[in-house]
């Protein structure tokens, strides 16, 4: 049809013809580079944020007590990431507009570049490395990570209304709650009490908490006499040898 009447107004007006398609090549490409613009944009606040996001859908696609993951919250935070880390860029550089005529499709590809990024990345505990400069949600995954080696069914809680367990990992029959606490300082009472809720709340006969660092002497003495087993990251892979002695039995 564009063709056609091309055609026509080339043989009727040729000036105006040629300029009506000049006109409509310019903002042909002018969409295709503004939706190029959003896609790089993407991949860069994407890549630069890489760490966090890594960890934070470890955390939310982990699988519960029953082997289910629920995608939906996932999902919802990158949908917040999308608005407060993306949008605004978009807004500065004009081109949010294109993201407006199919709102939903257009948070769903983004959502799905994000992922690629994220499946692209290798972080330095998947080869079984500690790294100091490691966040704390970096640590939670560092943990899981030597528990599965060890053959433990150990799964990330979300991170919300698990009542402080940062780590469930299953063996036979033992069950274990444990939290994570990577500190530059000495790990106090607080963690130990933590970690004894969270196993009372998960129904779990084991309570442990495991560092990079040391604990105080108070919080021993309170571990004692709770039940809970204290522990160096380092001995995480004789967890079955320790909870099978007894130890961390509440």
């Amino acid at each position: 049809m564009l063709l056609t009447l091309f055609a026509a107004g080339l043989y009727m007006k040729p000036i105006a013809a040629w300029s009506g398609l000049a006109l409509l090549l310019f903002l042909r490409l002018t969409k295709v580079h503004s939706f190029l613009l959003i896609y790089d944009l993407t991949d860069r606040a994407a890549r630069k944020h890489v760490r966090t996001l890594m960890t934070k859908r470890a955390h939310m696609l982990s699988p519960d007590e029953y082997g289910n993951v629920c995608e939906e919250n996932w999902d919802k935070h990158l949908n917040t990431f999308i608005k407060k880390t993306l949008l605004p860029e978009f807004e500065r550089r004009k081109i949010d507009h294109l993201l407006t005529k199919d709102p939903k499709q257009s948070a769903a590809r983004l959502r799905t570049r994000i992922n690629r990024i994220i499946d692209r990345y290798q972080p330095a505990e998947q080869a079984g490395e500690f790294d100091e400069t490691m966040t704390g949600s970096e640590f939670e995954l560092y943990c899981r990570n030597i528990l599965q080696d060890a053959g433990w069914h150990a799964a990330l809680t979300p991170g919300s209304g698990d009542q402080g367990a940062d780590i469930i990992a299953e063996k036979e029959s033992r069950r274990v709650v444990i939290q994570c606490k990577f500190y530059n300082g000495t790990v106090g009472n607080r963690a130990v009490q933590e970690a004894y809720a969270a196993a009372a709340f998960q129904d779990a006969p084991y309570a442990v908490v495991v560092t990079n660092s040391v604990f105080t002497r108070s919080a021993h003495q309170l571990a004692h006499k709770n039940g809970v087993l204290l522990m160096h990251h380092t001995d995480l892979p004789r967890l079955e040898l320790m909870v099978s002695s007894g130890a961390g039995a509440r």
